[in-house]
């Protein structure tokens, strides 16, 4: 009896020897949020929604999570998030669309990982909503100045925003100048838009070329550029030169009591050479045999200096066009031209 305790015992003794020298179970990492990415961002909405896509690494999570919230007040959206494998890590992708009705602002994004316990990691991303610009009724008057004088540029900046088309005040519009002949546009003033977008500002003119406000747009806005707008200077203070040119009566030889027509062009001397004239311009007549110039009538010349005009013919002589000058250009007549007048 003694001898089978005495064996029990040993078994037993045996037993807990092994227990004790048996190596502990591994212990399963806890989950950790490694990293989370957004791209793009910011995200720049300027028209069509973006497509955005966040990326959340996590290890020893067998779930995953991602929240975002807009800014300000409001709750997070949970996304829907697609595992596959990436070296050591899992990799969570989602996607979301970010459009005109999306906030602008700081987004906050929450990524959770599940797994023998909880991780998580919070962070932000930046949605801008930019519209597009435009400057309005630009003008730069008067179009025709003598040299230092001062001309005035104007016009309205506006945004296009959900809303549509709405002044754009309290920003920063460039006055640029491109003489003529030159390539570029110069910067010559700046000037703040005022309540409506509206702004306005006088600059000295002193060569002739076109004038234009851009805008270099800004955090929410694109950059925009007014059409040109072409001034005339004219350099004082000595008259310009001017000429009658091309001046013809035709329909010839005329039948006594009928139209004859006129037509030539007033040019004014510039810098780059001889330009149209807007202004007045006297027909005159001298019969054959006469030593006096009769009046006949008065043309108006359009913008680029041309004149038509008709006037009866009742005999015989020549027709000719005056030019009588102003205060910063001098007379000129054309030549002559004879017309035969038959009964």
């Amino acid at each position: 009896m003694l001898r089978r305790i005495q064996a029990a015992a040993v078994v037993v003794a045996v037993a807990a020897g092994a227990l004790a020298l048996a190596p502990p179970a591994t212990a399963r990492a806890a989950p950790a949020v490694n990293e989370v990415q957004v791209n793009p961002n910011p995200v720049v909405v300027t028209g069509p929604a973006v497509k955005t896509t966040f990326t959340v690494l996590t290890t020893g999570a067998g779930r995953a999570e991602l929240q975002i919230k807009p800014p300000g007040a409001g709750v997070y959206t949970k996304l829907d998030l697609t595992p596959q494998p990436h070296g050591q890590q899992t990799k969570w992708t989602a996607t979301k669309d970010f459009g005109r009705s999306s906030k602008a602002g700081k987004w906050t994004y929450l990524a959770i990982a599940h797994g023998e316990g909880e991780a998580s990691k919070t962070g932000e991303f930046t949605v801008k909503q930019v519209y597009d610009t435009r400057i309005a009724r630009f003008d730069a008057s008067p179009d025709r100045v003598r040299r230092g004088d001062t001309i005035v540029a104007s016009g309205r900046l506006q945004i296009e925003d959900r809303h549509g088309w709405d002044g754009f005040g309290r920003q920063s519009v460039k006055i640029t100048f491109r003489e003529r002949g030159a390539d570029a546009y110069r910067h010559v003033a700046t000037v703040t838009t005022g309540r409506g977008g509206w702004f306005r500002i006088g600059v000295r003119a002193e060569a002739t070329g076109w004038w234009r406000a851009e805008y270099a747009g800004g955090d929410d806005a694109k950059p925009s550029v007014s059409d040109g707008e072409h001034v005339r200077v004219i350099a004082p203070p000595s008259k310009a030169d001017t000429r009658v040119s091309r001046f013809d009566a035709y329909r010839e030889p005329a039948k006594y009591g009928r139209y004859l027509y006129f037509g030539g062009r007033l040019q004014v001397a510039e810098d780059w050479g001889w330009d149209g004239y807007e202004s007045r311009v006297a027909l005159l007549f001298k019969a054959r045999g006469s030593h006096r110039w009769e009046y006949v009538k008065t043309v108006r010349t359009d913008d680029d200096g041309r004149f038509f005009t008709r006037a009866k013919a009742w005999q015989s002589g020549w027709w000719r066009a005056v030019y009588r000058g102003d205060s910063e250009t001098h007379g000129s007549a054309s030549k002559l031209d004879y017309v035969r007048v038959k009964r």
